[in-house]
């Protein structure tokens, strides 16, 4: 199988917690005999939190908001998962701009991919040379899973607030467990227990989740997008000890005028290898 099959950007734009979990857990389902277990998070000072009844309200505008009006933006994005001394981390830039396509940066297990998307065409390049592969779905709308979130939105506490790049931002947080995970999975159809469930399930019940999300304060302007979130995961992982996962996504320049993608014959013409 190429690495474009392998890593293929649309199988990756979903940005939900949920994706980046069980993505680790697939990973490392099958690890080394080493002690089982979960690892509790990591103790740190804890910030000052408040109850958010308004949170379900607040944060389905921002998600609507960020769906319907978020046409273009920036983000840089990393991710970290540990199994005992295993170690897998990626990195990613890019741009994305709903009427076009996108511009993606990878770096992950030590190497550098770049993906292009413009229409129906996707094109990925290792070094100098772009190819062409096939895409394997639809373009999706990035924040459209975030909508799966708002089952579990009562759960929200609010954290004191912030600001990414200049904008403040209003900051809720949500601790999910398996449970939590599964409602939010069934809402948008993912299913989470394939295959051999019962074994996957008792693994599955002791996750345990945070999800941080950076939502603008400027309703009023329109500018209420979700600026940044993070993710932080548990669990014990069959014969591999317990599996700790850090995801974290920064979008900005929302619909900026100086964000413009530029077209194939510009971009990957010159230098698309043919086959």
């Amino acid at each position: 199988m190429g690495v474009g099959k392998l890593l293929n950007p649309d199988k990756t734009t979903r940005l939900t917690l949920l994706l980046t979990a069980l993505l680790a857990f697939s990973l490392f389902l099958g690890g080394c005999a080493v002690k089982s277990g979960l690892r509790e998070f990591e103790k740190a000072e804890a910030p000052q939190v408040r109850n958010a009844p308004e949170a379900p309200d607040r944060l389905a505008r921002a998600f609507e908001n960020s769906v319907k009006n978020g046409g273009k933006f920036r983000f840089t994005g990393w991710g970290v998962t540990k199994v005992q001394k295993r170690k897998t981390d990626f990195y990613t830039t890019g741009s994305y701009d709903k009427e076009k396509g996108y511009l993606l940066d990878v770096q992950v297990f030590g190497h550098r991919y770049r993906y292009y998307r413009w229409g129906n065409d996707v094109y990925i390049s290792e070094k100098a040379k772009w190819r062409k592969i096939e895409p394997t779905e639809n373009p999706r709308e990035p924040f459209l899973d975030f909508e799966g979130l708002l089952p579990v939105a009562d759960k929200a506490v609010r954290l004191p607030d912030g600001e990414v790049l200049g904008k403040k931002c209003y900051v809720y947080q949500i601790h999910l467990n398996s449970e939590d995970a599964l409602r939010v999975a069934e809402s948008i159809g993912i299913q989470i227990l394939p295959g051999n469930a019962g074994t996957a399930k008792q693994y599955f019940d002791g996750l345990e989740m945070k999800f941080t999300v950076w939502i603008g304060k400027d309703e009023k302007n329109g500018e209420n997008f979700i600026y940044q979130y993070k993710t932080e995961t548990t669990m014990p992982v069959p014969k591999a000890g317990s599996l700790y996962q850090e995801v974290f996504y920064k979008f900005y320049d929302y619909n900026s005028r100086t964000l413009n993608i530029p077209a194939p014959e510009e971009k990957i013409t010159p230098y698309l290898v043919r086959e």
